[in-house]
């Protein structure tokens, strides 16, 4: 039995920047979905509201889809 070492490494960097990736993708999708709520005694957020919204959803279906995307080559 032998280890094909660069592929596993090529794995190893794969895995880890989609890791990356993906928690970035929900942090900016949290950060945006957060200019929504009001701020009685902090400062004004930076984002809008809808622009706020629009940046949390699209982040947050962009990481689902790189999750579901996975699974599906896992599963086929």
């Amino acid at each position: 039995m032998s280890i094909a070492w660069g592929s596993l490494g090529l794995v190893a960097i794969v895995s880890f920047a989609a890791a990356v990736v993906v928690t970035a993708l929900v942090s900016f999708g949290i950060v945006g979905l957060a200019a929504r709520a009001p701020r009685p005694d902090g400062p004004e957020p930076a984002l809008s509201p809808s622009t706020g919204t629009a940046v949390g959803v699209v982040s947050l279906v962009a990481a689902a889809a790189i999750v579901i995307y996975g699974l599906y080559i896992i599963v086929a």
